[in-house]
């Protein structure tokens, strides 16, 4: 081999080795990175962690709060008001004008309205075109036959006109009304509407053809037992039973609830009819006997008085409603049936 064979095959072997060298050093360098990757990765917060658990609920709570109210639209701020001042009116619909006409000749708008059928348990007291003060100025009913302005009050910042004789005196369910002033588009709930108010027909309530009588005990003594049934605290959240598609206000009410046994002799608070007091005898008698027929329970705790309470509403039209009395929503007395 000469000389010039030799540093040459000298010159590729020194190529090779410094490429191995490379390519290891390069191997070795990469296997670090990933192992601080891995390491890094390792000491994160693991999903089943108690942080991740409050995080998640923290944000599920968020997201329950956002989605809380389901219904849609805009809701008056006078019926809100009305709501919050808990106005003793029965009961106050407010409707919005399905059609609004361009100005006509005198500069008026033809605001037209779709009333519902009146409840043969209501009655019509007053209808009004409501509106933020300053942005009706005049209404006349849209009839040829008169040309009075309807007559107005004001209520805070808001001026109501009484309309009651256009839908008292409607021929079909459409109320049109000759509107002066702003009443264009109103984005934030204070754009006029219709305020109907109404008040509930009283219905007398048919006496008992019994009185409750309280029975004697019976011939031997009784033990006296300790009546437990009373009434204990309830508190209904809408969102939990979806009825926050259709309440607007409030989120939730105390509702009560009755609990407890009942055992004789019973309470004069407890008003017990006199099957309850019968069939509580019966099943303080059959008590240890084998009488072959099926077991008689005793009386039931249940409410025996309910209350209404005030809510805000969409009715089954998508009226928005306020309503003073929503009756048997709240219990007020507890007794054995």
């Amino acid at each position: 081999m000469n000389p010039s064979q030799y540093f040459f095959l000298l010159f590729v072997g020194t190529f090779c080795a410094y490429g191995l060298w490379k390519s290891g050093s390069l191997s070795w360098q990469s296997s670090t990175v990933h192992a601080k990757a891995s390491i890094q990765f390792d000491l994160s917060i693991p999903a089943s962690s108690p942080s991740s658990h409050r995080f998640s609920n923290k944000t599920s709570k968020r997201t329950s709060n956002k989605n809380h109210r389901k219904y849609r639209g805009v809701v008056s701020k006078y019926m809100l008001e009305l709501y919050h001042r808990r106005s003793d009116l029965d009961i106050v619909r407010a409707l919005q004008p399905i059609h609004v006409s361009g100005p006509t000749d005198d500069g008026a708008r033809i605001l037209v309205f779709s009333v519902p059928p009146i409840d043969p348990d209501e009655a019509l007291e007053v209808a009004e075109l409501l509106g933020v003060v300053g942005s009706i100025l005049r209404v006349r009913l849209d009839d040829a036959s008169t040309s009075e302005s309807c007559k107005s009050r004001r209520d805070d910042g808001w001026r109501a006109f009484n309309v009651t004789s256009a839908v008292a005196m409607r021929n079909s369910g459409i109320v049109r009304l000759r509107v002066y002033g702003k009443v264009g588009y109103h984005p934030c709930g204070d754009g006029p509407i219709l305020l109907l108010s109404y008040s509930k027909v009283r219905k007398k309530r048919p006496r008992r053809s019994v009185q409750e009588e309280d029975l004697d005990e019976g011939d031997g003594p009784r033990k006296r037992r300790k009546n437990s049934c009373r009434r204990r605290s309830l508190y209904v959240d809408f969102a939990l039973i979806a009825y926050d598609e259709w309440v607007v206000a409030p989120p939730g009410y105390e509702a009560y609830q009755c609990s407890g046994k009942c055992f004789y002799p019973f309470g004069d608070h407890l008003s017990p009819t006199k099957h309850a007091i019968v069939q509580t005898l019966v099943h303080g008698a059959l008590q240890g006997v084998d009488s072959g027929s099926k077991p008689v329970g005793r009386a039931c705790c249940v409410p025996t008085r309910l209350a209404p309470t005030s809510l805000l509403y969409l009715d089954a039209s998508g009226t928005l409603t306020y309503q003073y009395g929503y009756e048997d929503m709240v219990v007020a007395e507890c007794g054995c049936r």
